[in-house]
């Protein structure tokens, strides 16, 4: 069955909200821009107005600092001005989040886009390097909006938990993640090499998990 033009384009329509950020739909956000947020670099899809794009080297030096050390970051851009701006990450699910002084962790890959009232940090779990994946994160917290990505709907777990660091989103301020190895089944069938790397999350707190997982080693063999 088959739309004509106009059920399309009817069907597609630009949602009009007046709130800060909106769903266009489950995988594209509509920002309503007065000001400057930050945003995923690359994550544009289009825009309607005076908008313009800034490269940031993470908000300040000691994130920078910590980008280069790490040899990952949270890669940011500065969108400046007044419109609409839409925003989409490879067709992953989005969620707009509200932070009313709660503090949230999330992956840098997962992170789409947040409100400049937002106070953010660069994190780096103990123990952690580019080896075991998905240790790169941002901590969030105030007052405002933000976005993250998924692919699927998440999970929320209770701590205690193992998670596997491909599918963590993030997690609540009254959990802390460690780094532990392990042998999981696809070691023992050859779909990897060395050591495997898992997040393990204590204290009291839940963690949102994605239900993916990037299963390159298969893809390949």
């Amino acid at each position: 069955m088959s739309d004509s033009l106009d059920q399309l384009l009817h069907r597609a329509e630009e949602v009009d909200s007046s709130q800060a950020f909106t769903l266009q739909n489950s995988k594209a956000l509509k920002i309503r821009l007065t000001d400057s947020v930050f945003c995923r670099a690359g994550s544009m899809v289009a825009y309607q107005g005076n908008i313009k794009f800034e490269s940031t080297t993470g908000g300040g030096l000691s994130k920078w600092i910590k980008k280069k050390i790490t040899g990952e970051g949270v890669p940011l851009m500065k969108a400046v001005g007044n419109g609409d701006l839409f925003l989409a990450n490879q067709a992953a699910d989005i969620m707009v989040i509200e932070l009313k002084g709660e503090t949230l962790f999330v992956e840098s890959r997962n992170l789409l886009a947040f409100e400049k009232t937002i106070d953010w940090d660069v994190t780096l779990l103990k123990g952690g390097g580019s080896m075991s994946g998905g240790l790169f994160t941002c901590k969030l917290s105030g007052h405002g909006c933000i976005a993250i990505t998924s692919f699927g709907q998440p999970i929320a777990l209770e701590a205690p938990c193992v998670v596997d660091p491909d599918s963590v989103l993030g997690w609540t301020s009254g959990t802390s993640p460690t780094i532990r190895t392990d042998i999981n089944f696809k070691t023992l069938i050859g779909k990897s090499s060395g050591e495997t790397f898992q997040l393990a999350f204590n204290g009291k707190g839940k963690v949102l998990v994605q239900p993916y997982e990037n299963d390159q080693q298969n893809l390949k063999g």
